[in-house]
């Protein structure tokens, strides 16, 4: 994939990567997870018609645990 640079620049994006694991690993992580109980926590719902207050609320970085969107 080629990219101008310029544009890019200019218009100050901001590019984050993601990595993960193997699948082995994930396997295991979810093995430990059920046999030690562990449940991920859960932050806020939104509605999907209340999208952009979530992202607000994403945004201003004060949640804790997941906050799930409801279509």
């Amino acid at each position: 994939i080629e990219a101008s640079l310029g544009p890019i620049v200019a218009r100050q994006v901001r590019l984050q990567g993601v990595t993960v694991g193997h699948r082995d690993g994930f396997e295991a992580m979810l093995r430990a997870m059920a046999q030690h109980e562990m449940r991920p926590v859960l932050g806020e719902t939104f509605k999907f018609e209340r999208l952009k207050e979530a992202l607000t609320h994403l945004r201003a970085g004060g949640h804790f645990g997941k906050t799930l969107i409801e279509f």
